[in-house]
């Protein structure tokens, strides 16, 4: 409220520098939005080098994800208050900021270990740096991206206007909402909950539950196929393909690769391994405790006792 009922220029509009020192005509009120990051940067480096591809024509891809969130913050404060100059910052640990205390020092202490306080005082700067990345920002606002059920050639500020577009204002059990394209990335899905209360919703079980009309009783009280062992993800999104959801579900030729298929006893070879085991008869030990487990069973396991007794 307190910026929505501030004028955004200045009462004395003196020469004013942009964030490269330049000289800049645009006297309304700056609002920084500084997206702090864990990871490191060198400030001897320059953005140019380290963060840019060849003649600036897109971002390296190790400092894309962090642009990218600097750069969604951005478009929803220009959103917000449209009537500001609104900068993107990057704040990141820098590796050319060192500190060394003097072994005369008093105040070090390392019984007990010194505090955030003691620390502070004896630091003169911060091991901070705080980058612009205003050019950045606008370059990933326009690079096309893309994700589970995506169109081809929609950049990130359209995928991000047109999401907004559906969820405001937006019945989420709207027929509208009815696709959730589910893979092998749902593996790694942030709003999956597993042994919470049942009773709490989850964007996990509304994406699967939509698209395999399954509940999310079923979903949580059964080892999903996205949690196989070290399966490739082109395999597990065959698999669901198949509607095979479940790792119940699952028979040994699924999980064979396609030499060992066409051995004579197979399916004896994976269901009779001998003293080691591959890869695929490790994922052959976890479907059959998934088929043996109940939904309030104790853990099924598997051991191989001679196996365990050569190894020790």
């Amino acid at each position: 409220n307190i910026l929505k009922n501030l004028d955004p220029l200045p009462q004395h509009n003196e020469n004013q520098y942009d964030t490269n020192g330049e000289y800049s005509t645009d006297h309304r009120i700056e609002l920084r939005v500084i997206e702090v990051k864990s990871k490191s940067w060198d400030s001897r480096q320059s953005i140019g080098s380290k963060m840019w591809n060849a003649n600036k024509k897109s971002i390296k891809a190790n400092h894309l994800p962090n642009l990218l969130d600097v750069a969604f913050q951005t478009l929803v404060v220009r959103r917000a208050f449209p009537n500001f100059r609104v900068t993107s910052w990057l704040m990141m640990p820098d590796k050319a900021k060192v500190w060394k205390a003097p072994s005369s020092d008093k105040r070090i202490k390392t019984d007990p270990p010194p505090t955030v306080a003691d620390t502070q005082s004896l630091i003169k700067e911060s091991v901070a740096v705080l980058l612009n990345v205003d050019e950045l920002v606008e370059k990933a606002l326009a690079t096309n991206v893309t994700y589970p059920g995506s169109e081809n050639g929609n950049t990130f500020q359209r995928v991000v206007e047109k999401w907004a577009q559906d969820m405001n204002g937006e019945d989420l059990s709207n027929d509208k909402f009815k696709h959730f394209p589910i893979g092998a990335n749902c593996g790694s899905c942030e709003y999956r909950l597993i042994d919470d209360d049942i009773d709490k919703n989850s964007g996990f079980d509304v994406c699967w539950s939509k698209t395999t009309g399954l509940s999310k009783e079923e979903l949580r009280s059964h080892p999903l196929v996205i949690d196989l062992f070290d399966t490739p993800k082109r395999t597990i999104n065959n698999l669901i393909s198949q509607k095979k959801y479940f790792l119940s579900n699952l028979e040994a030729s699924d999980l064979q690769p396609q030499n060992e298929k066409n051995k004579k006893n197979s399916r004896v070879n994976i269901e009779s391994p001998g003293e080691k085991i591959s890869g695929f008869q490790r994922q052959w030990y976890q479907v059959l405790t998934a088929r043996n487990a109940t939904k309030n069973s104790t853990p099924q396991y598997i051991l191989r006792e001679e196996s365990m007794k050569r190894e020790m």
